[in-house]
């Protein structure tokens, strides 16, 4: 008797590629989107990180004579001797500095930060930078020792975990002079350009000046194009505010930064 069953139907092989080829083609469709998405969470979440930066600023020198950490000396508990800061108002061509810890700021500051990981930007991805798990100074700094003002080893072991810059001159007096921001700033062809690195590439402590008439000149000073936030980044302003701005929007706000003093220091962390 034959056998009156029916035989199931299986796909063919051109029909399973061609459904490959399908989802192959949503997928590529759709990464870019997610990217982008992800890129976005993370550029909010660094803005988040900086508003909790200028909350502990705040806290801070509230209890420390309504100054900034970055101007009460280390003897009164404050960071001003590890940074480089405007002198006489005067523009110093400030270069790499290995004594200096701009980083100690951040540490002064430990008891008003919630963690240290804030000090992490989501979006930094440089190679040897890791997200701090406590307020030491080899997770936090990336060394092991550290033995006060002017003894900073002449090479950390490893990056810090921080991603921020240090405006050294910041006040509040000067609402618009910028506290903290985005560390992938760095010299650009043009005023349209993205730069290539940023400064804390070189290796150690960079210290730069913002000056208003540089912006019209060579270098300038831009975002990078392939760092956190590619074009882009935040900066946390003395009035509270962050400001998520493009390569135009950051020559504007160095420029108003330069309103009380011509010429404040702005140091970049390895």
């Amino acid at each position: 008797m034959k056998d009156h069953k029916k035989q199931k139907k299986a796909f063919t092989l051109i029909e399973l590629l061609v459904v490959i080829a399908i989802i192959a083609i949503l997928a590529a469709m759709l990464l870019p989107a997610l990217a982008a998405a992800k890129r976005k969470a993370q550029k909010i979440n660094c803005v988040n990180n900086l508003k909790e930066i200028g909350i502990a600023i705040r806290i801070w020198e509230g209890d420390n004579g309504d100054k900034y950490p970055m101007a009460v000396p280390a003897a009164q508990g404050g960071a001003s001797d590890y940074l480089q800061h405007c002198n006489n108002n005067s523009m110093n061509s400030l270069t790499t500095d290995l004594t200096l810890s701009p980083g100690q700021t951040f540490m002064v500051m430990s008891n008003e930060l919630s963690a240290p990981k804030i000090l992490n930007c989501p979006s930094d991805a440089t190679p040897g930078r890791n997200t701090a798990v406590n307020w030491s100074y080899s997770s936090v700094l990336g060394f092991g020792s550290y033995n006060g003002v002017g003894n900073v080893p002449a090479q950390a072991s490893t990056r810090s975990s921080i991603s921020y810059f240090v405006g050294a001159d910041a006040t509040e007096a000067d609402p618009q002079s910028i506290v903290s921001g985005d560390g992938n700033i760095g010299s650009s062809a043009g005023n349209a350009s993205a730069a290539a690195t940023a400064y804390w590439a070189s290796g150690a402590t960079t210290t730069k000046q913002i000056d208003s008439t540089a912006f019209a000149a060579s270098p300038y000073w831009g975002w990078t194009a392939n760092d956190l936030h590619q074009k882009t980044g935040n900066l946390l302003i003395a009035d509270g505010s962050v400001q998520s701005i493009t390569l135009s929007g950051l020559h504007g706000q160095l420029s108003n930064a330069t309103n009380s003093i011509p010429y404040p220091a702005i140091n970049f962390l390895f």
